[in-house]
């Protein structure tokens, strides 16, 4: 996979470049519409294009199927390229679709979000809801190319920011001590390059390690057992939160959880929780119901048996992998921090 940084317009000269002649169509988010035109211009105007609803709710099969409608009527083969500007959401539909239709063609990856930049268009992840269940269908494939340009944030609101600065913090935990404290001594007017660029070569490095989860790729799984659920949870019941607001309470969770094992000392987890909730718990907004969400978590796709299986901290800037804890023991934790948050 390749990667490039610039601005919007030095990505297009680059994108034209990289192309060649064959074919290339694009597909959107209705939030990405502002940048469409530069798209068009950098093309002659001649582009064919799909537009998608964003929205968690709409990351399912039957967005996935307008995708491959959309493939099939304009004739794309093999040695043809889907271009996908946006964030998580129609990256994550789009790459799949673009794994599976005639087996394989060629996607080049544009985030728009934080988050999407920092995570999702790195590691070759691909998929989408099903059965209430997030990202329970998917694949692996990687992409061509990932064109980063922070200028795409300018116009995000801030909640979307605060999503992707949770996958940050989440790297940071997991072996990025620099950037934690980076962070946590950063009250606002965050440096989005820095934070972007040092997300990209951690993630990579592990990816690289491991690019088939089987083991050490299991650390990016970090905040994300209880944060998955807490996200379907609330999808499930039209209350939908963003990926990285609830990726950010389940960061808290799992290291009260690790603490709990003692893996984690008390003071690494209360200076995490106090960081996450300074920064987050204006985004904290929701309601969930702790049985809904433990069954929710018993689906997760790491687990075997009768156990839950965790990636915990064990202190900040290193996590393990493979912490299988049985499901009572779980459930008896999740109690205790909540009749106390």
């Amino acid at each position: 996979m390749e990667t490039y940084f610039g601005t919007i317009k030095e990505l297009l000269e680059q994108l034209k470049s990289y192309l060649g002649s064959n074919k290339t169509i694009l597909v959107l988010d209705e939030n990405t519409d502002c940048y469409l035109k530069d798209f068009q211009d950098a093309f002659g105007g001649d582009f064919t294009f799909l537009k998608l609803k964003s929205g968690e709710e709409n990351k399912n099969l039957n967005s996935i199927s307008k995708i491959w409608d959309f493939l099939n009527t304009n004739n794309i083969n093999r040695n043809d390229t889907l271009l996908v500007l946006g964030g998580g959401m129609v990256g994550d539909i789009a790459s799949f679709a673009a794994a599976t239709y005639k087996r394989g063609i060629d996607f080049i990856l544009f985030p728009t979000t934080l988050l999407s930049m920092v995570d999702s268009s790195i590691g070759g992840k691909t998929g989408f809801n099903f059965n209430h269940l997030k990202n329970n269908i998917g694949t692996f494939n990687t992409p061509k190319a990932v064109f980063y340009s922070s200028e795409f944030l300018k116009t995000l609101p801030e909640n979307e920011i605060y999503s992707g600065l949770a996958e940050v913090y989440k790297h940071s935990i997991i072996e990025d001590k620099e950037t934690w404290n980076y962070l946590k001594n950063t009250a606002s007017g965050f440096n989005y390059e820095y934070l972007t660029k040092s997300s990209f070569l951690l993630k990579s490095k592990i990816v690289a390690e491991d690019p088939l989860e089987k083991s050490s790729r299991k650390k990016l799984n970090f905040g994300h057992t209880v944060g998955h659920a807490i996200e379907s949870y609330l999808l499930t019941n039209k209350t939908p939160v963003l990926h990285g607001i609830a990726v950010a309470k389940g960061i808290i969770i799992e290291s009260y959880i690790a603490y709990k094992q003692k893996l984690l000392s008390e003071k690494d987890f209360k200076t995490i929780e106090t960081e996450i909730n300074i920064k987050f718990k204006k985004f904290f907004n929701f309601k969930i119901k702790l049985i809904d969400v433990l069954n929710l978590m018993k689906f997760d796709k790491k687990n075997t048996s009768n156990t839950i299986n965790f990636s915990l901290p064990t202190t900040i800037g290193n996590v393990i992998i493979n912490q299988e804890i049985n499901q009572e023991k779980v459930a008896d934790y999740l109690k205790e921090y909540f009749s106390n948050d």
